[in-house]
Formats: structure tokens, sequence, C-alpha cells
């Protein structure tokens, strides 16, 4: 038998309460089932009657008629306990309809709505940019309260990841739809306002990527359901990293997930000019010509002329940047670049920062004049860099980083090579045939390449001046590991007691902890695959390791790079280094760490986990020269700009992108020369536009290394920030600079998607929209997907009580006395 129902016995006030009580009885479903109960009840209970009339037929009828209604009252509340009558008890409750915002907070959205006029153009900042007009939908419009008359509202925000919800907007009333009536526990409540959400915060342009892709595919993994409406996203249509969209669509259709696609931004090609890259080197030697080379392309320019300018300004110079050139250059076609070249002799010292600026003969409005000027920086060296290279034997790195330094007019290069032997030729300023052993030889290098040498076959002494000469002189140690002899310098090696190791204080140098073993699985494993370079968040964001100067394009060659085929095995890093990079071979349970720095008292070291660099000319010759140049004046630095007596300032990267976080260094002394030991310093920050950061930053000291301290901020503008510290009881200021440059991932199509758009929201139930159109559009387009259910709580049985207990007793107690006084059996 199963449960039958009987109509609701009880509804009590649904609208407030939202519970209701019905009664089940268990009684048979089928036709043969009732004819066995009932016809089984009927011939029990003739058979009681029929017994005891023949037992009471001496007694009085009304006798006979007590006894026989005591029975048949017992075996009618057995009959009820048989139908075990229930009453359940549900709760009613309500799911209401929901939709979710995507929007679009990348760096595009910070260009206009509209295409530029003559009276509106970027440059000139009038007319509202797309991140502005969404602003303007949400903040002023009535989208938000038509939407909570049925549903709840999402915001999420997407650029390179998905982030939010960043407010979930319930209810206002309720939804009067049938079926769709929510409880009044559902019913927002007026007792707490909310606080007006941010707008202009939230949808403020600051992604360097946009991944339109895997930002809504993880929206509708963690919204999809029946009581979704929809999702509305709201974009310009550009993706460009990522997954595809496509494979993001088929999901939405999989899930049943309306997609509606809100456009932004101009649907005509706009006319557009911007310098796409700048070719110029990092540094020269005083007096050697070199070439600045332009390469400006148009959109809408075909067969225009451009002028472009070449403006300078020394380091330390106030004011504006000086002219020096101009030239003009015809545009062939649209998106063809076109070069200009300018050639330079340098014939004072020091650091030039250059401003190149594009811009058509004949005036127009652009689109986009952010991108019309780019600002490279190139150095001037009166004494070229003293760099010693020291290898235990001729690997390809020593070689080619030998033969590139050997050429450049900014470096004088002596080599060490423990495997040479009297009168081989090296290409060198001096060939060396034993390790430095003075303090005068030793620090007259700025810095020094440790190719994998043999550290226990050069003096005893030396070790500890080589610690002396990094901490104390500022000088800058390459660590290039290797498979011969970089094991002995890992703790533990060779059974030495590392308390007693004479090679203690160069393990102090390195920034990682090397292994103390060889293990199969580690490092002699198969090595048959090269494995791509796995940057760290810091590594994408340090300049010195930028193979050009734009960021994005950087990342790009890097990924070009098939990588390495094994690196040496670590077990870690120093509590003050900073790792770049790692190995990504998956087969490694902790990836070996591959490029890290460290800052050692006023000097720093580097560490490179493999010696297969050399495999980066593969991609390009350009790139790795580039490479160990900027990787050598990163180290050497300190030697090269050498701060105040008492101390030292520096930026992570002198160049970064737009959005990311800066970290300061400084190396502080007392009046003493001894480490300063105060817990924080303040340094002033002065943004692109001149205006100081309000609190005051602080530095802080690091407690791994004495009188380093470290701070940071975020480069929300591009342009120039400049970096001022005031020594403790000193009079002297320290001085650096941070170019924050804009990436140009999100500038290179901003013509508004509408075709990925609208195949984004097409077989989803959803459709494109333009953004004009979306407040007056998008209520009608988002049904009520609300639904009202019963949660079941309990299941009380009626009969399960004392008291039918007790009844039953009571009659059979009744019967029993009642036949024992009239003394029938």
């Amino acid at each position: 038998m199963t449960p039958y129902a009987l109509p609701p016995l009880l509804l009590l006030a649904a609208e407030a309460t939202a519970t209701l009580t019905s009664r089940e009885l268990d009684l048979p479903q089928t036709t043969l089932g009732w004819l066995i109960l009932l016809g089984g009840s009927l011939l029990v209970f003739a058979w009681v009657v029929w017994l005891y009339l023949r037992d009471t037929h001496e007694l009085s009828p009304w006798w006979k008629a007590w006894l026989t209604l005591l029975r048949l009252s017992v075996l009618a509340s057995l009959l009820i306990i048989a139908v075990n009558p229930s009453d359940r008890t549900q709760k009613q409750s309500f799911r209401p309809s929901r939709v979710a915002f995507a929007i679009d907070t990348s760096l595009s959205m910070r260009h206009p709505a509209d295409a530029a006029t003559s009276e509106t153009s970027p440059g000139s900042d009038k007319g509202p940019t797309r991140a502005d007009a969404i602003q303007e939908i949400f903040a002023k419009s009535p989208l938000i309260e038509q939407l909570r008359q049925q549903h709840e509202v999402s915001i999420y925000t997407f650029d390179s990841r998905l982030d939010g919800p960043h407010r979930v907007f319930p209810l206002s009333v309720p939804a009067k739809e049938s079926g769709t009536t929510p409880s009044a526990t559902a019913a927002p409540t007026e007792a707490k306002p909310e606080t007006a959400l941010d707008w202009a915060e939230t949808v403020r342009p600051r992604g360097l990527e946009t991944r339109l892709g895997e930002s809504l595919a993880e929206l509708i993994r963690q919204t999809a359901g029946r009581t979704l409406s929809g999702i509305v996203v709201i974009s310009d249509g550009g993706s460009n990293a990522g997954i595809d969209v496509t494979s993001t669509h088929d999901r939405a259709v999989a899930t049943k997930t309306r997609l509606i696609t809100v456009g932004t931004g101009t649907t005509e090609q706009p006319v557009n000019l911007a310098i796409a890259e700048v070719a110029a080197p990092t540094d020269v030697a005083i007096n050697d010509p070199y070439e600045i080379k332009v390469f400006v392309q148009g959109q809408g320019l075909a067969g225009r002329q451009v002028d472009v300018e070449l403006l300078g300004l020394g380091e330390g110079e106030e004011g504006d940047p000086s002219f020096i050139e101009k030239k003009s250059v015809t545009l062939l076609e649209d998106g063809v670049r076109a070069e200009v070249v300018f050639p330079r002799t340098p014939t004072v010292a020091g650091k030039t920062n250059y401003t190149i600026r594009a811009t058509p003969a004949v005036r127009v409005a652009e689109f986009n004049v952010q991108d019309n000027v780019q600002t490279p920086s190139v150095t001037v060296f009166d004494r070229p860099t003293r760099v010693l290279l020291f290898a235990g034997g001729p690997m390809r790195d020593y070689q080619f980083v030998r033969n590139l330094l050997f050429r450049h007019k900014s470096f004088d290069v002596d080599v060490l090579l423990q495997t040479g032997v009297p009168g081989t030729s090296q290409e060198s300023n001096n060939l060396l045939l034993t390790f430095p052993a003075t303090r005068e030889q030793l620090f007259d290098y700025d810095a020094i390449i440790a190719f994998d040498p043999d550290w226990k076959s050069i003096p005893s002494d030396a070790i500890p001046l080589l610690y002396d000469w990094v901490a104390d002189e500022s000088g800058g140690l390459i660590l290039v590991a290797g498979d011969v002899n970089t094991q002995q310098v890992a703790s533990g090696a060779d059974g030495i007691d590392e308390v007693d190791d004479e090679l203690k204080p160069l393990r102090q140098l390195y920034p990682v902890i090397l292994s103390s073993y060889f293990s199969a699985a580690r490092f002699d494993q198969d090595s048959s695959q090269q494995w791509p370079i796995a940057f760290t968040p810091e590594g994408q964001g340090a300049g010195f390791l930028q193979l050009t100067d734009d960021p994005i394009s950087s990342a790009a060659r890097w990924k070009e790079f098939p990588g390495f085929f094994r690196a040496y095995p670590t077990g870690g890093h120093k509590a003050a280094a900073r790792v770049f990079a790692r190995f990504s071979d998956p087969r490694a349970s902790d990836p070996p760490i591959l490029m890290a720095s460290q800052n050692v008292g006023r000097g720093q070291s580097f560490y490179l986990g493999s010696g297969e660099m050399w495999r980066l000319r593969s991609v390009s010759d350009a790139d790795y020269d580039r490479f160990w140049i900027k990787l050598i004046r990163e180290v050497a630095q300190g030697r090269t700009k050498k701060g105040v007596k008492r101390g030292s300032l520096r930026a992570e990267s002198e160049k970064v992108t737009l959005g990311q976080t800066v970290r300061v260094y400084a190396r502080l002394l007392d009046a003493q020369f001894a480490p300063l030991d105060v817990p924080t310093v303040p340094f002033d920050l002065f943004d692109p536009n001149g205006r100081p950061f309000t609190p005051t930053r602080l530095l802080r000291r690091d407690p791994a290394q004495p009188g380093e301290y470290v701070g940071d901020f975020r480069a929300s503008l591009p342009g120039t920030y400049k970096l001022e510290v005031q020594l403790p009881e000193s009079r002297e200021r320290m001085n650096a600079e941070v170019k924050v440059t804009t990436p140009r991932l999100e500038d290179e199509n901003i013509r508004q998607n509408v075709r990925l758009l609208t195949e984004l929201a097409r077989d989803t139930g959803g459709q494109y929209l333009p953004l004009d159109k979306a407040v007056a559009e998008l209520p009608g387009l988002l049904p009520n997907r609300g639904e009202q259910f019963y949660i079941p709580e309990r299941l009380r049985t009626l009969w399960d009580r004392d008291w039918v207990m007790y009844l039953l007793v009571g009659l059979l107690s009744v019967e029993w006395l009642t036949r024992k006084l009239l003394k029938l059996a």
C-alpha cells in the first residue's frame, strides 16, 4: 500500500507562514486491494459478532450488545492503526529568478564609446569612454530597479579573470507571476538600507587583457540552473587571450543558459595613427654611433603623410624635453608599418630619455592619441662596464657571451677559463690564469658571470673576498648552474659540515638552495624534450627580463622559445630571494628554480639554473644578446649607478606596465656606516602629474637582510613616477624613477566586434543589443524563472500516542472484567 493524501486539511496563512499540512492514509491503490481490505474487514467483523452472539446466548440482550461493542471497538481501533493515519507538514519556499551581468573592465574600455570627431577625440578628453557609458546605464537609468521587480540581479566584472559578485541586488517586491509567489522570507526587508555601489570604481578599466571565453565559462559554471533567466555580457567584443569563445557558446547551449550580449564602442573603422614599435639600444659607448628606428602604422590614413618628432631630456634635467629632429613619411596602406630612422652619435655620458611623437601632417580626429607617443631611454657610458667571465669549461653560453661582450664597446671583458692552458686564444681584453686574489684586482670589476666553475680550485681566501665585493662594493654576481661543478656548492655535499665549509660565504650568495644530490628522477632523468620557461608573476613584470620594450610582445617572444631540456635541481629559495621563473617539467614534484635574485648588502646576485640559455638564439640572436646585456646591467647597476655614500635606492624594474605593483628596494646605513636599524623609513612618491602620494609611503625593514628596506606602490597612471628617500639624520636624498607604459594588446583592435557578440548569443535564447537599447529592451528579454516549491519537513503518525495504547488496554480490560463477572470463559 502507498500513502493516500486526503485533501488539505489546513493551510495556515500561506503568504505569511508558507506552511501546509495534509493528512495521509496507507490505503490500497488498486480495486483488488480495496476488495481484499473491505471483504477481509467485513468477514472479521461478522465472525466476531457471530462468536459473541454464540457465547452470550444465555445473557440478556443488553450484555450481549455491551460485550460485542467492546470487541468491535478494539477491532475498529486496530483497523485504524493498520491504515496508518498521518499528518504531513510542508514548508512553502521560493527560488527567485536570477540575472547575472558580466561587465568588461579591460583597458579597451577606456577608449571612447563613439567614433572620434573633430569635436570629440580622445586626446581632447571630450566624449564619454566606454566605461563611462556603462556607468551611466547602471548609475542613472532605472535598469536595475526594473529587473529587480522579477529577478535577483548579480554584478560581475571580467578582464584577465572573472571577479565578483560585487553586489547581489535582491527582489524589490514579490513577483506576481502565477505559481511563483515568494514567501515572506524571500521578500527583501526594508530595515537595513543598502550602501550604494561605487559604479565608477566597479567598471573602471584595469585589465591588461580580455579573457572573454574563460571568464564567461566560469560564470556559467557558477550560476547555471533552472532559475537563471540569463547572463548579460556588456563588452566591446574584444577577446585577445584565453580559450576561444566558441567553446563557451557551446557550453551555454548545453546548459540552456540564455546569453544576451550588449555591445559598446564604435562599429565604424576608426581613424588612428600609432607608433607600433621603437628599436633602440639600451646602452652605448660615448662617441659610438647608433640608430633609433621608429615604426608607425595607421588605420584610415592610407596615402597620407605623417610627421615623426624626436625629443630628448637628460637624466636629472627639469622641464619639457627639447626638440632634436623631425622627419616625415607616407603611409602606403592601412595596417602596414612605415619606418623612420634617427641616427645619433652621443658625445656626453649619461642617460637620455627620448620622446618620440607621431602626428598626421594634416590634422584628423584620431580615435586614440595615447599610442602616438613612446619614450625609450638610452644610457651613454664614458667608462665601459668591467666584466669577468669565470668558467669551469668552454660551455656554449660562455662562448656566446664572451664574443658578445668583447665586440660590444660598452663592455671590457676579462676571461678565466679553468680548462684553458697558457697560450689559449680567447676573445677578451685580458686572459686570466688565476682568480683575482687581491682586493685591488677583484674590486675593479663591476660584474662577474660564473659559468659552473670549480670553486674549490681557487684560493680559499678568495671566497670571503668575493662576498665582500658583492656586499660592500655593490658588485653584481651571475651564477650559472651546470652539470659538473655546481653540486659542490650544495649544502652538505660530499659529507662536508656546513659550519666548517670554506664555501659557506659563497653559498650565502646563492638566492636558491641547491640540492645536495643527483637523482635520476630529478636531474639525470630522460632529457629528450624541451620544457618552456614558466615565469612567475614577478618574472613577468621584471623589466630586465623583457626582450622588447613592450611587455606584451616580450611575453610573445618568450612563448616562442621552446625552453630547456633540464635544469639543476633546487630545494627552495632564500627568504629574501625573488623568484622569476621555474622549470616547467611536470615530472618534477617541486619544479626547480630557473631564475632568481637577491640583494646581498649593497650588491646583487642572480641565479640561472640551466646552461642552455644559448638555445634562445633559435628564436633570435638579438633576443639572446638583449637578455644578457640587460641582465648584466641589472646586476651591475649598484656599481655603475652608485647612490649616495650611505645608501642606494632602486625600483625592481625601471619600466613597468600600467596596473602593476612596483617593489622598491633601499640599502641604508646610519651615520657610523653600519646597517640602519629602524622599523620603517618614509619615501616620497610623485605620480606622472607631479602630485605626491598621500599618505606618505613607507619602506619596511627586511628582517632577513640588515640595512635592507622594501616597499611598493601600484602604478595606476601612465608616465614617469619619481621616488625620493631622505636619509635619517642626514641632508642626503636618494632618487629613482619608474616609467609606466600602457600595454598595446587592448589597443590593437579598437572597433566593436559585433560579429563575435552576435555569434555568442546565437541559439542560446538571447540576442545582441547595442548599448543605447539595453535599458528599453533588456527587461523584456529576461523571463521570470522564479519557482515555488515545497520542502517536506516531517510526517507525524496520528495513532502513535499514549492515549491510544491506554484506550486499547482499557477496552480489553473492561471486556475481560465484564466476562469475569458474568462467569464467561
